[in-house]
């Protein structure tokens, strides 16, 4: 029982942050290829 808990935490320790980086670089990715769109 506590092992699985033990798992949890770090999935979620370890998820958020390379989840928040992997948002992050797409966001930006996004936004160059507005950028470089002509209006």
């Amino acid at each position: 029982m506590d092992f699985t808990i033990l798992a949890v935490v770090l999935l979620i320790g370890v998820g958020v942050p390379i989840r928040n980086k992997l948002i992050r670089k797409y966001r930006d990715k996004k936004q160059d290829e507005k950028k470089n769109m002509p209006e």
